[in-house]
């Protein structure tokens, strides 16, 4: 009985997904297909000593580029650089059981009357108001079924240059999963230009 159980857990950590390394290696097809559907490009990299790949992506969308990286030991982001209309900035990230102890003690964040994504993130920004008119009703929705890990959007007064960074999570997912998080930074970009926060 012991065997079988010590077999059954052995099993359970083989087969669970790894949190340090993934093989990005089948992605490949995917991202060209990808990047063809968009118009983009897709370009392959390693490290120095060769045995870690890193797939590098680029969507053109109207007058910006949407950058998506993701290698075998870092989880997937999206890069995006705008000129900057206006200083503003953002951090947006998962809330853990420790942050809710500490903001009941400390400076109240920014909520924007959506319980689900109210409770999953903890949110700050120099501009709370705009903020809220930045995240749509279909952008938090995109949030929460997606499962974004966090974003910053940082602004650079001196050069009038702004990056906005979403982190995503380690496992690429399916064609679908990438096409839909590629559609939700175009909807960002599309609200920011609306918003006049970039050019």
């Amino acid at each position: 009985m012991k065997e079988e159980k010590e077999e059954s857990l052995l099993k359970q950590i083989l087969q669970s997904p790894s949190y340090c390394y993934t093989d990005n290696y089948p992605k490949r097809d995917m991202w060209k297909e990808i990047a063809k559907l968009y118009h983009g490009e897709f370009k392959i990299k390693f490290n120095s000593g060769c045995e870690l790949e890193i797939h590098q992506i680029t969507i053109p969308y109207k007058k910006w580029i949407i950058h998506i990286s993701v290698s075998d030991t870092r989880p997937m982001k999206f890069q995006m650089d705008f000129k900057s209309r206006l200083d503003f900035d953002l951090l947006l990230s998962w809330e853990d059981f420790i942050e809710r102890i500490l903001k009941k003690f400390g400076e109240p964040e920014i909520e924007i009357d959506s319980y689900d994504f109210d409770k999953r993130y903890l949110i700050k920004s120099s501009k709370p108001d705009l903020l809220k008119r930045l995240l749509t009703k279909e952008i938090q929705e995109a949030f929460l079924e997606n499962n974004i890990y966090s974003v910053a959007y940082k602004t650079n007064s001196e050069t009038q240059k702004a990056e906005w960074l979403s982190v995503i999570q380690r496992k690429v997912g399916d064609k679908d999963f990438i096409m839909g998080l590629i559609n939700l930074h175009m909807l960002i970009l599309d609200s920011l230009n609306d918003l006049k926060i970039i050019n």
